[in-house]
């Protein structure tokens, strides 16, 4: 594996290809038309057709390719969980957006907060990678992620089919609508596989409707929803590797998941839907005024077959959010303040479906009932600045400032400070939390030419604590008090294009006090605040162009993620926390073909903080092809897992056992694009 290694780090001595175009705009950083070279942090775009070169179908083949991050699925297939400058975890440390504004409440963190996003639809990306601006708060600690899948800028009809193994296919069609004064759009998809394994069939839509209209030359008004539906069956994960390594169909080694197949419906759902209405303003050159109000709906609902007792939940959120943003600029001078405001009403059902009584480590009756039931009255407003001013001609500084309020109204609807049956499930009384935070950020940059650009960051970030963490409870630590986490980032860049090669280079740390942990005792999990942990790493992006067809692109990161004198777990490094993660890109594009080789490879890691077991990481190769037949008609088609290796997406060890989440095997897709 070391000759691996060093290969990736050869390559990155003369690479290329097809996510970094450092002069694409995104307003995603600060709401302000910049590129992406000019701007002091770490940002990545992957543009239309990057996406469609890899025919998106989960969440890991729409980001994987970006450096530092890893997404991988879980067992329901399109659950996934996230690490970006942070080990993969369930944690609320990123911010999920969709066309820029959030899928889900801050209080309310959900790990599988992507598939609430229309990625399937997307037709762009940006990634933010690190604490976010002063535009943004409570999760966004490590990184933004901003999904964008209806562009009404061109006028155009299309329509997708594609089909692969194991009973996939997936259609989506697109119309998109010019007229003197006015755009409009929509956007549709249909999704359905069977699954490789056993009980993994999954099923999903997507829809994306927009309407644009100039209503003068002072004023626009956009009108925007987009929704996705998801059902799909939860396999487990595999106690025993041997299963990974024979390549095993079952959807289970634990006796009790299928028992909870007998007696419950073991699927995850996802429902999402978002209306939004945005007003820009532009009366007062160069002073612009955007004004958006809009409607959410999420519902969460899963079997939890990580627990013995394999209980329900059901969690439903309503929001409405009103957001505002200022924009004043000229020559030397950028000012962008405004607010953002949230009313969430939350109703959360954890069941047990059945009586059960488990066996092992921690054995106990579960009765058929509920096991938490309460409502929660969420309120978050927070005023936000940033501020830009050129000081010379090669150096520019910028400022930012963001105070958050946010406050949870808890309603028990059981008996207040009681107990499940089992006496494992405490419900506390009826109460109220608060939280505040006043976030400073600071940047300064130094540009030796118009594409040479070195850059330092500050950045002070914060997550409150989840309504989940805060009110379902268990027995032992009922009275546990969480704080908020609070992080300082601290970041290097240098970014460099010219019409050969780009570079993307930065260099973080990342404290973060009163880390929320993870502690398990007597077969019970709990959290609490326990005290700082050390993020550090490298993330290097680049592309180089060898000639008129050839390409290379590589994203490769180094990272060490630790605990900081942890009572429990000293100084030891976190668990699901690879120090190396690569992905190395081959494009050939001559005439109608685009062929593009790719090599994925994630590092071994420890799988659980107390440093038991360690898991070998993987190494996995694709293949994806376009054929442009001509203007109107595309083909496509991929192979995933193109040696068909046996290994673990996800491993770790918990409850006193290893848990093994298999990776795809090899698995063939084709379809067709029609245009006019």
């Amino acid at each position: 594996m070391k000759k691996n290694i060093s290969l990736s780090f050869l390559l990155v001595s003369f690479a290329a290809a097809q996510n970094l175009q450092l002069d694409t705009i995104s307003v995603t950083a600060t709401g302000l038309e910049e590129t992406l070279f000019e701007q002091p942090l770490s940002i990545e775009k992957k543009d239309k057709k990057s996406i469609e070169l890899d025919q998106v179908i989960y969440q890991k083949d729409l980001f994987n390719s970006i450096s530092g991050v890893r997404i991988e699925q879980t067992g329901s297939v399109i659950g996934h969980m996230t690490a970006i400058r942070m080990p993969l975890n369930t944690g609320p440390y990123y911010l999920f957006l969709q066309d820029g504004i959030p899928v889900q409440s801050s209080g309310f963190f959900n790990h599988n907060g992507l598939a609430y996003t229309t990625y399937q639809n997307a037709e762009s990306i940006d990634v933010l990678k690190g604490t976010g601006s002063a535009l943004y708060g409570s999760d966004a600690v490590a990184a933004v992620i901003d999904v964008h899948a209806l562009n009404l800028d061109r006028a155009q009809r299309s329509f997708w089919a594609s089909a692969g193994s194991y009973g996939f296919f997936q259609l989506k069609a697109t119309d998109i609508v010019h007229k003197k004064d006015a755009k409009y759009g929509i956007k549709a998809d249909y999704m359905h596989s069977d699954g490789y394994r056993d009980h993994t069939d999954t099923i999903r839509g997507e829809i994306n409707v927009a309407y644009e209209k100039m209503v003068n030359d002072t004023n626009i008004v956009t009108i925007r929803f987009n929704a996705s539906k998801t059902e799909a069956n939860q396999a487990d994960s595999f106690n025993n590797y041997d299963n990974i390594v024979h390549g095993s169909k079952v959807a289970s080694d634990d006796p009790a998941y299928f028992l909870a197949l007998q007696k419950s419906d073991v699927k995850r759902k996802f429902d999402f839907a978002l209306l939004s209405t945005e007003w820009n303003n532009f009366s007062f050159d160069p002073f612009e005024i955007d004004l958006t109000g809009y409607l959410r709906y999420n519902r969460n609902q899963y079997t939890a077959t990580w627990e013995k007792n394999l209980p329900h939940n059901d969690n439903k959120l309503y929001t409405l959010g009103l957001r505002n943003k200022n924009i004043y600029e000229d020559a030397q001078q950028k000012f962008v303040f405004g607010f953002d405001g949230e009313y969430t009403l939350s109703k959360l059902r954890y069941d047990q479906p059945f009586t059960i009584t488990t066996s092992g480590w921690g054995a106990k009756t579960y009765y058929k009932g509920p096991l938490y039931d309460y409502d929660v009255n969420y309120l978050a407003f927070a005023p936000y600045l940033h501020y830009e001013r050129s000081l010379t001609s090669k150096w520019k500084f910028s400022i930012g400032l963001r105070y958050d309020f946010n406050r949870f109204d808890y309603n028990n609807n059981l008996a207040p400070d009681s107990y499940d049956p089992s006496g494992t499930y405490f419900r506390p009384a009826d109460r109220t939390d608060n939280f505040t935070h006043l976030s400073p950020k600071a940047a300064l940059s130094y540009f030796f030419t118009d594409k040479q650009h070195l850059y330092l960051r500050y950045a002070n970030g914060f997550r409150i604590p989840q309504a989940g963490r805060l009110y379902s409870l268990k027995k032992g630590y009922e009275f546990v008090k969480l704080d908020p986490e609070i992080s300082n980032t601290y970041e290097i860049g240098y970014k460099f294009f010219n019409n050969t090669m780009q570079w993307d280079i930065a260099l973080y740390y990342m404290m973060i006090d009163d880390t929320i942990t993870r502690y398990e005792s007597n077969g019970i999990l709990y959290y609490a605040n326990g005290g700082r942990t050390l993020h550090r790493g490298v993330e290097i992006t680049t592309q180089y162009n060898l000639d008129l067809h050839n390409s290379i692109y590589v994203a490769y990161t180094y990272a060490r993620h630790n605990y900081d004198d942890n009572e429990k777990y000293h100084n030891n490094e976190l668990a699901q926390a690879p120090n190396h993660i690569a992905d190395v890109r081959y494009i050939y594009r001559n005439g109608p073909w685009t062929i593009m080789p790719e090599w994925r490879y994630v590092g071994s890691y420890w799988m659980d903080d107390a440093h038991t077991y360690k898991y070998k990481g993987y190494s996995i190769g694709h293949l994806k092809v376009r054929y442009d037949y001509s203007p109107s008609l595309r083909f496509f088609a991929k192979i995933i897992n193109i040696t068909d290796k046996k290994y673990a997406a996800y491993a770790r060890y918990a409850y006193g056992k290893t848990d093994y989440t298999p990776g795809d095997p090899r698995t063939f897709y084709a379809g067709l694009e029609y245009r006019w």
